[in-house]
């Protein structure tokens, strides 16, 4: 019942044809190395609104950033983001790396990942389980957070299966104590059946939607 933080998303308000999703932009980004430079503006904007946060006495709330592959690969990751988190508390700077990122270049992305958890970060495995490695890099890798992929509560022919599968990640999460995020929540069914499992954090549609940084202000601070 109480919210923890939120996730830093972007959108393009484009003079003529309006609001753009992500989906139709975040790929070229990506193919055209575009992508530094709007996840890195996106971190400062996620910075700075931290610290007026923490000037309002709210340091408990976090923001959740994405990092996307290539950003790995042409800039100073850990060290932009020290620099950027100079005047907030990095914990509340949260991370958020896919496995398929890390599986490109395991050793040097294990290196990266203990920097940043030494620098204070908290890292967060972003869309676990939509990848083919998954409990293999449990072993290796050490992250604060798991954030289960929205397609296990998605459309499926395979409801039991599914469900069986989510409570067998939630209960091998607990073992290794570290905490996890179930995305993808649309519904009060889905809640109560992620609460029956021991799931105990959440993001998704059923609490709120996508929306501006006043509007979440407004209603939650």
């Amino acid at each position: 019942g109480k919210v923890l933080g939120a996730e830093a998303l972007v959108r393009w308000k484009h003079p003529v044809k309006g609001m753009i999703s992500p989906a139709d932009f975040i790929d070229v980004f990506e193919k055209n190395g575009s992508i530094v430079k709007l996840d890195r503006y996106v971190w400062e904007l996620a910075c700075r609104q931290l610290a007026k946060w923490a000037e309002k006495g709210r340091e408990d709330l976090y923001i959740s950033i994405n990092i996307s592959p290539k950003d790995f690969y042409f800039i100073d990751v850990c060290g932009v983001l020290q620099d950027l988190v100079n005047q907030v508390n990095p914990r509340c700077l949260k991370l958020e790396i896919t496995e398929t990122t890390v599986m490109a270049n395991l050793e040097t992305q294990l290196n990266l990942i203990e920097r940043l958890r030494k620098s204070g970060f908290i890292v967060e495995m972003d869309d676990f389980g939509s990848g083919y490695s998954s409990l293999n890099m449990l072993k290796d890798i050490r992250v604060d957070v798991i954030k289960i992929d929205m397609a296990f509560l998605g459309k499926t022919d395979n409801v039991n299966r599914a469900e069986k599968i989510l409570k067998i990640i939630v209960e091998l999460s607990r073992q290794l104590e570290i905490p996890v995020i179930t995305e993808g929540v649309e519904t009060e069914e889905q809640v109560k059946f992620l609460q029956s499992i021991g799931c105990e954090l959440f993001q998704g549609f059923y609490f709120a939607k996508p929306m501006e940084v006043a509007d979440f202000e407004q209603k939650y601070m």
